[in-house]
C-alpha cells in the first residue's frame, strides 16, 4: 500500500510537470549608456553569453525539473571592460509555489530584483563588485 501511495505521488508530479506553466527569467539593462553582459547557467543548461544595450532584456523560459531542484546562476558585467560585475543566484525552484516571473535589472548602483510583472517595487539585492584582471 505504501508503494502504491508513493507511485501515485510521483505520477501526479509527472503529470503536473507536463501541464505546469513555464518559469520566466528576465534580465534587463538599465545602466547609463553601457552594455550589460550576461551569462546564465544551471547544472544542466548553459544559456550562453548575451550583450544587452540600454533598455534591452533577455528572457529565458524553462520548466522546473521533476524534483524541484532547478537552480540558475547568472553573471552580469558592465561594459566596456566588464571589470564591474556580479555573480548571483537568479532562480531557485520551490515546492511551495509557482514563481512565474523573476526579473533582474542591472542599474548603475546595483542589481535589482522583482518577482511580479505587475508593479511590485524593485528591491536592490546586490552591489557591483570591482574585479581586477
Amino acid at each position: 500500500m505504501k508503494n502504491l501511495i508513493i507511485f501515485f505521488i510521483l505520477l501526479s508530479r509527472c503529470i503536473g510537470q507536463i501541464v505546469d506553466e513555464k518559469e520566466t527569467l528576465v534580465l534587463t539593462n538599465e545602466l547609463n549608456n553601457k552594455i550589460l553582459a550576461i551569462h546564465c547557467k544551471s547544472k544542466d543548461d548553459d544559456l550562453g553569453d548575451h550583450y544587452l544595450a540600454v533598455g534591452q532584456s533577455q528572457e529565458y523560459k524553462f520548466r522546473d525539473n521533476l524534483w524541484h531542484t532547478t537552480l540558475f546562476w547568472c553573471h552580469m558585467g558592465q561594459g566596456p571592460d566588464y571589470k564591474i560585475q556580479q555573480v548571483f543566484e537568479a532562480y531557485r525552484s520551490t515546492w511551495t509555489k509557482y514563481v512565474g516571473y523573476t526579473y533582474w535589472i542591472g542599474r548603475e548602483d546595483g542589481i535589482y530584483f522583482r518577482q511580479d510583472p505587475h508593479g511590485l517595487p524593485l528591491v536592490k539585492r546586490y552591489d557591483w563588485n570591482l574585479t581586477a584582471y
